[in-house]
């Protein structure tokens, strides 16, 4: 998905790799966040304030599948739907939540500590994700994740 649009989708991963990215001045892409099987990825800030973000999602493993969700159609069946309403609301609470957990790690946590979280969370992707991507989502450079994992060898 370009970046600089309004989005109105959510998109359920039922088995692949996507991220969010953006790009700096210097038109270098960073990961913004990352999500994989069975797991849902979407701009949210965008598609509840329809209003343009200076990010993108882009499905980075081959296979995906990947399911489009559009946000009206989920509103209109929420009204008639308890559970719609319920899956909605589980939702946006654990996405606030994850967010949340993931602003304070980037602020409080080492690199190394960072890292490790990842490891222990998702041991899988380190196999399967560019590990530029892994790094930008760890809020670090590819030098200082190289550096990382070369020191728990």
């Amino acid at each position: 998905m370009d970046i600089d649009q309004v989005h109105r989708d959510l998109f359920y991963i039922k088995k692949g790799v996507a991220r969010i990215f953006y790009y700096d001045e210097k038109a270098q892409d960073h990961t913004h966040w990352i999500s994989a099987d069975h797991s849902f990825i979407a701009l949210f800030s965008s598609v509840l304030s329809g209003k343009a973000v200076p990010f993108g999602i882009e499905v980075i493993e081959d296979k995906s599948e990947i399911f489009k969700l559009p946000y009206r159609q989920l509103l209109e069946l929420k009204s008639s739907n308890p559970e719609i309403q319920q899956f909605m609301e589980d939702l946006f609470a654990e996405s606030l939540i994850t967010m949340g957990s993931r602003l304070m790690d980037l602020q409080i946590k080492t690199t190394d500590q960072r890292y490790d979280d990842f490891v222990a969370s998702h041991p899988d992707w380190l196999q399967r994700i560019n590990l530029g991507y892994i790094a930008g989502y760890l809020g670090m450079t590819q030098q200082q994740l190289s550096k990382v994992r070369a020191l728990q060898k």
